[in-house]
């Protein structure tokens, strides 16, 4: 029943994706047989702005290609883009004796897609939107598919579906605009990602204050692996889940600005169901390999509660970001456990730009450079260094999941909008983990990756 569902699903984006190629087929000849409007130009060039131009049929609906393929409808009610994202990795782990004892295949050179996903979104009437996003990197995984409707009084917008929950600064920005190649050690081990549910967000005192909330079913990955526990009818319990930020400074287009934020999640769990249990777990900041260093194993709980604390200040090319995660599990059987972590990150813009904020859902947006890169001059695109400091501590009462400090040095190459290229170095101690025994652990990581976004 489960894979016939994702096999639906499969044809459904089929016949979408078939009936837009041969809705491009024609608009491909009228765009070959439009004069540019400068024939001077180089043919890169006109071939662009054609495509940017795009065609209507005659029913009014216009096509055309910016930033991914959209279409539009005659009278601007209906609006829709097919784009996506593609991650591919690849770099060296080294690691001394202990971690070669616990983790045999670690060491070596390795490389894979570490996201390649098509996204169709858009909207109706400006107040109703969707997104669907499926990703084909290793398994096939549904990331969001959701609806949403805007400017409901107080509440803001609704959005019902598979979503993020509202939790962490950099657990809820989007994958795309994250200094490093991966969340640090505590977002990883303790953001509670996506699941299904209604969520609900607005910003209030002139966009200096934004809250988000939700109830959802913890169902996890919508993925097709045979172990995915990710059904309605399976799921592993419910929370409710919210987040609030605050902009004490916002100067200068956001050049200059503070932001503090706080976010709470309770969940409930069956104590006594299998597919219940609760694990906590981090990769060493690197998805180069599927081990993870500190893992606590599943156990039986009744309840989690988890607290956030965030903050960030940006000062003209210079940023400052850090979180700050505690999580008690009601969890007799082992003691109660508690764990917690954090990190704090710096980073600086080589060449001037800032990183730009999202006031409306308090998330920073990412870099955007000033001159795009360009082989026959224009600019080189935007430079940013960071350095990145995590701690997670996943050893308490009856529970030894283990430590882990990351040390990690990151230089971004953003060549456009769409196109970065990410050098990131970790440096990964390990300690205090019964099972397998760590204790003294070292690993040293460097990877690379090419990132581009429609």
């Amino acid at each position: 029943m489960d894979n016939e569902i994702f096999r639906k699903l499969e044809e459904w984006l089929g016949i979408i994706l078939g009936f837009l190629i041969l809705l491009l087929f024609p608009a491909g000849i009228v765009l070959a047989e439009k004069p540019t409007p400068d024939p001077e130009l180089p043919f890169y060039e006109r071939f662009q702005k054609n495509l940017e131009t795009g065609v209507t049929d005659p029913f009014g609906f216009h096509y055309y290609f910016r930033d991914g393929f959209r279409t539009g409808g005659p009278y601007g009610h209906f609006k829709m883009k097919i784009g996506g994202e593609a991650r591919l990795d690849g770099g060296y782990m080294g690691a001394n004796d202990v971690l070669k004892r616990a983790f045999t295949d670690l060491p070596g050179w390795k490389g894979n897609f570490r996201e390649l996903k098509i996204r169709l979104s858009g909207s109706l009437y400006e107040n109703w939107k969707f997104q669907f996003d499926m990703d084909f990197a290793n398994v096939r995984q549904i990331k969001d598919i959701w609806i949403s409707y805007g400017k409901i009084p107080f509440l803001g917008t609704a959005k019902l579906g598979h979503t993020k929950e509202p939790f962490s600064l950099e657990g809820f920005m989007s994958n795309s605009n994250r200094t490093f190649m991966e969340m640090a050690l505590p977002v990883e081990a303790f953001f509670p990602g996506r699941n299904i549910g209604i969520l609900c967000q607005n910003s209030v005192l002139d966009e200096r204050l934004t809250w988000a909330a939700g109830y959802f079913l913890i169902t996890g990955s919508f993925s097709d692996v045979n172990d995915a526990t990710d059904y309605l009818s399976e799921a592993f319990g419910s929370a409710v889940s919210f987040r609030v930020t605050g902009l004490p400074r916002y100067e200068d287009d956001g050049k200059k600005l503070l932001h503090l934020g706080f976010s709470y999640s309770h969940q409930f769990r069956n104590d006594t169901r299998e597919n219940s249990q609760l694990k906590v777990r981090a990769h060493p900041e690197s998805r180069l390999t599927n081990d993870t260093f500190v893992n606590t194993g599943q156990f039986f709980t009744e309840a989690v509660d988890l607290f956030g604390y965030e903050a960030a200040m940006v000062r003209g090319p210079l940023s400052v970001q850090g979180e700050l995660f505690q999580q008690f599990a009601d969890a007799e059987s082992v003691g109660d456990p508690g764990f917690w972590g954090f990190y704090v990150y710096g980073s600086y813009v080589l060449t001037g730009e800032h990183r730009s904020y999202d006031r409306s859902k308090g998330i920073f947006k990412g870099v955007v450079p000033t001159h795009s890169f360009h082989f026959t001059g224009g600019g080189w695109g935007a430079l940013e260094a960071a350095l990145r400091f995590s701690y997670v501590d996943l050893s308490s009462k009856g529970i030894q999941g283990g430590k882990e400090i990351d040390l990690t040095a990151g230089l971004n190459w953003y060549l456009n909008g769409n196109t970065r290229i990410m050098f990131n170095y970790v440096h990964a101690r390990v300690m205090d983990r019964d099972d397998p025994p760590i204790d003294g652990g070292n690993a040293n990581i460097f990877q690379v990756r090419f990132q581009y976004v429609l």
